[in-house]
């Protein structure tokens, strides 16, 4: 029985495997795409990205440091003036320490915010208040050349430490009235949409007040008030030319009469000599010296004459030169008033218009990569404010070759010693 038992249980193990084995299994829909190899791109731009945004945070750190170095520890630029662009650096040093950073965080996080809703907002506030100090900064520094050049001798007694610093609070006081109110209520946030994404509040009423103090009207206020030192200073320079103009006409006009007094002398002088001679005729040599002396009289005349008609130009001649040279001034001053501008709004345009649209607009969407890029276009204006306000000051260029190459300033310095007799 047991046999039995046995030899069912393996008759039937057995046709259970045959079955199985005549049965067709369906084919393994296995998608084409899951067998590409991995892209490439994505690591690349995350690369390039990063690597851009470091040498941003890095040049606007340098250079607002070399700026504050600068006008503290070299001589000539320790004037109140100056202090403007300490606040300046200050603030842009602000933004490449305490908000770059950040955006390079959720850059590498692949645009997801990682710290939190609390973090968020004061780092949105942090953002906006520094930005606009940076940009009050600029206009305090336009109405500061406009004032010193419209009005030089009032507002050199004006500008004192005391004023200069009531200035610099100000700013900093608009900065936080535009920078605060959202994190004290006026805004759309939403707690959970602001776990993993940080931005911007969107609420339309505070988009416009805060774009208009922070962009708009400082850019109004800087175009009026760059044009207007412009005109200001080519009237200067065109009165310069016309007073030095005169005087060298008048300086001109009295050399020639002393000419014409000098050759009247000689003239005398000459006929003196001849009126006493035609008493007893000479003899031939002494005849032939006193020749010979009249002609060398008259030749040291003229050599003199000529010398002084080189010292002296043609006044037409001094007024073509002092023409060319004003028309350079004036387009030298031009050019710098064109950069400053330019770079400013080139900068900053761009992210304030689409923040301002943004809300009013809710089909309008920019890409992310354009978002980001108008974003940091914006930060770029502050690694770009020392070497713009820096580099075009002769002094401070000699600062920072000072401060960045010591020894060629030595060695500069010990040639020159040893060049003078």
């Amino acid at each position: 029985m047991v046999l039995r038992a046995i030899d069912s249980i393996r008759d039937s193990v057995i046709n259970a495997s045959s079955a199985v084995s005549t049965t067709t299994l369906p084919p393994l829909d296995i998608p084409m795409t899951s067998m590409k190899p991995p892209s490439i791109i994505p690591t690349v731009e995350l690369v390039l990205g990063t690597i851009t945004y470091l040498v941003i945070i890095a040049m606007t750190v340098v250079g607002n440091t070399l700026v504050v170095v600068a006008v503290f520890s070299y001589r000539p630029l320790k004037k109140v003036q100056n202090y403007f662009l300490v606040s300046l650096a200050a603030s842009d040093l602000a933004v490449a320490i305490f908000v770059m950073p950040l955006h390079v965080v959720t850059f590498l996080a692949g645009g997801k915010w990682l710290l939190g809703v609390t973090v968020c907002q004061f780092f949105t506030t942090a953002d906006i208040l520094l930005c606009t100090s940076s940009i009050l900064n600029l206009c305090a520094i336009a109405l500061d050349r406009y004032w010193a050049i419209h009005n030089p001798i009032n507002y050199a007694q004006k500008r004192t430490t005391k004023f200069v610093c009531i200035v610099i609070v100000i700013v900093w006081i608009l900065s936080m009235l535009i920078s605060v109110p959202p994190i004290i209520g006026w805004n759309n946030w939403q707690e959970n949409m602001m776990e993993d994404s940080c931005g911007l509040s969107t609420e339309k009423a505070f988009v416009v007040f805060s774009a208009a103090g922070s962009f708009f009207l400082p850019l109004l206020v800087m175009v009026v008030v760059y044009v207007k030192i412009f005109i200001s200073a080519r009237q200067r320079i065109r009165t310069n030319r016309g007073r030095s103009a005169l005087m060298r006409i008048q300086n001109a006009e009295g050399d020639d009469d002393y000419r014409k007094m000098s050759i009247k002398r000689a003239s005398v002088e000459s006929a003196r000599t001849s009126s006493r001679t035609d008493g007893g005729s000479l003899p031939k040599d002494e005849t032939t010296k006193h020749m010979k002396y009249h002609n060398n009289g008259s030749c040291k005349v003229k050599v003199k004459d000529v010398k002084e008609d080189e010292g002296n130009p043609n006044p037409t001649a001094v007024l073509r030169k002092r023409e060319k040279i004003s028309v350079a001034k004036e387009k030298r001053a031009a050019k710098t008033i064109a950069v400053i501008i330019f770079v400013f709004s080139f900068c900053w345009l761009p992210f304030f218009v689409a923040y301002v649209i943004r809300p009013f607009c809710e089909t309008c969407k920019l890409h992310a990569k354009v978002e980001q890029a108008f974003t940091w276009l914006g930060y770029i204006n502050s690694s770009l404010n020392p070497f713009l306000y820096g580099i075009l000051n002769l002094e401070f260029r000699r600062a920072f070759k000072k401060i960045l190459c010591p020894k060629a300033v030595l060695e500069q310095r010990r040639r020159r010693m040893s060049a003078q007799p």
